[in-house]
């Protein structure tokens, strides 16, 4: 009876890495496509998208509109629009201003993000990056996900093994020591492998970026290093650092701590890094997917701003904004 024991703790590890690899091919097949080669202009609001989501997107139309003097962020983090500000050419930003001039007395700043986080605008934006490749479909996740809850149903076999192999070690009908140490120990490792491998992909079927989406950010941080600011137009000024960086590059600290008071998000404090491995979640999803341990390429082409239009009819080669407020 032991050796069948520790033939069946075999059984179990490899029924393990199977369902594993069943997941990961799944989502590799998805997420890890080849690359179009089309060159790729976004605007600071795709890259936002891109790096973290709608969150990160209605931060920086925030920050770029509070330094175009377009609305004021008071302490309290509450935001209310500036009487007399030019409306914008860019929908998200006249998403905000519109959505501020239908409630007297502004929102709060989370409060605003909730409200705008279905806004038509923000679907939009999604859309144009969906029907580029660079992120996935919501749907397009489904087949992994299932055999996501294979590989759980497996690990969860193999904790009942493992149970089952200390009872019968306790009831001493196991057979030799040895033998049942070692289906003990191989069925332990499998189960620790198996949680492990259902925590990453959960994680990595979370996130929401393509392999071309990862491509176009890495590009984008290679033209837009943290902490060089090009004065030439608000858009690169303020625009760019935190549709990449977040609002800690926003370059005004009071507004970033005004932003983010209240908000367990903690956006100064803790989404600003996305490029050297953090990512924003929104919704179930992880944006700036440079962190998912899967392959990435560059090949895509241009991503830096090139050609997207922002900050309130600046673009992103220059220009200068017309939102009721200089830089």
């Amino acid at each position: 009876m032991d050796y069948v024991l520790i033939v069946i703790a075999f059984g179990v590890f490899f029924l393990v890495n199977a369902a594993n690899d069943a997941v990961e091919r799944e989502r590799r097949r998805v997420a890890e496509a080849a690359p179009s080669g089309n060159a790729h202009h976004l605007s600071p609001y795709e890259l936002a998208y891109l790096s973290g989501g709608p969150r990160r997107v209605i931060n920086t139309a925030l920050a770029v509109l509070a330094t175009a003097g377009a609305v004021r962020v008071s302490r309290g983090s509450q935001v209310t629009p500036v009487h007399g500000a030019r409306p914008s050419p860019v929908p998200i930003e006249q998403a905000v201003l519109d959505t501020l001039a239908a409630r007297p007395g502004g929102y709060r700043a989370g409060e605003l993000r909730r409200e705008l986080e279905t806004h038509p605008a923000l679907a939009a934006l999604a859309g144009g990056l969906l029907s580029r490749g660079l992120i996935v479909p919501e749907e397009a996740y489904g087949p992994a996900r299932r055999r996501r809850n294979v590989l759980k149903a497996v690990v969860g076999l193999a904790v009942a093994y493992l149970v089952l192999l200390f009872a019968l070690d306790a009831a001493g009908v196991a057979g030799e020591e040895p033998v049942i140490i070692g289906a003990l120990l191989f069925t332990a490792f499998a189960a620790v492998v198996g949680v492990v491998a259902v925590v990453r992909q959960r994680r990595r079927l979370r996130n929401v970026v393509t392999r071309e989406g990862r491509g176009v950010l890495r590009s984008a941080y290679g033209h837009h290093p943290r902490g060089v600011r090009d004065q030439s137009s608000l858009a690169l000024a303020v625009g760019i650092p935190v549709a990449l960086y977040g609002l800690g590059d926003a370059g005004d600290q009071t507004l970033c701590d005004e932003l983010s008071a209240g908000d367990p998000g903690g956006d100064c404090a803790g989404s600003c890094g996305t490029h050297s491995g953090g990512s924003d979640s929104f919704g179930g999803h992880d944006f700036g997917g440079l962190d998912t341990g899967g392959g990435s390429s560059g090949g895509c082409g241009s991503s830096s701003c090139g050609g997207g239009s922002s900050s309130c009819g600046s673009s992103c080669g220059g220009g200068g904004s017309s939102c009721g407020g200089g830089t």
